[in-house]
């Protein structure tokens, strides 16, 4: 029968991600330098969610992501009208396909019922959810 090695211990064990670090061994001492204090900013007012724009790039955040559910049918003629028209549309992706015609719809929605304004904007969990009575 064979042994097994001990399990090795982590350098992390007993801490907690919720409490704060020990205080430091002895630190070599450094000269003296006046602390000096820099006012904190106040926080900016936030808005909501919904307002912020998303940013793409290195080192920023992805789009925000949105699911529905659709026919599968539905969803196979977008591929097809996306895999065949590409080239003279510009729509790379499923994704730019999809984004492109709901802003252009939520553009036509603003234009006949808001003046051509946005409409306010609305946070993900302040639409009723869930299915509408009587389905």
């Amino acid at each position: 029968m064979s042994t097994r090695p001990a399990p090795r211990k982590s350098s992390l064990t007993g801490s907690s991600p919720i409490a704060p670090p020990p205080p430091a061994a002895a630190e070599p001492t450094a000269p003296a330098v006046a602390e000096v204090e820099h006012p904190t900013p106040a926080p900016k007012a936030k808005s909501s969610p919904a307002a912020e724009p998303a940013t793409t790039g290195s080192g920023k955040k992805y789009p925000h992501k949105v699911s529905f559910y659709q026919d599968a049918a539905d969803t196979a003629r977008i591929r097809g009208a996306i895999l065949h028209t590409q080239v003279s549309e510009g729509s790379r992706s499923l994704s730019q396909f999809i984004d492109h015609a709901v802003m252009e719809k939520v553009a036509a929605l603003e234009a006949k019922y808001n003046g051509g304004e946005p409409f306010p904007a609305i946070g993900a969990r302040e639409l009723p959810q869930g299915r509408p009575m009587g389905e």
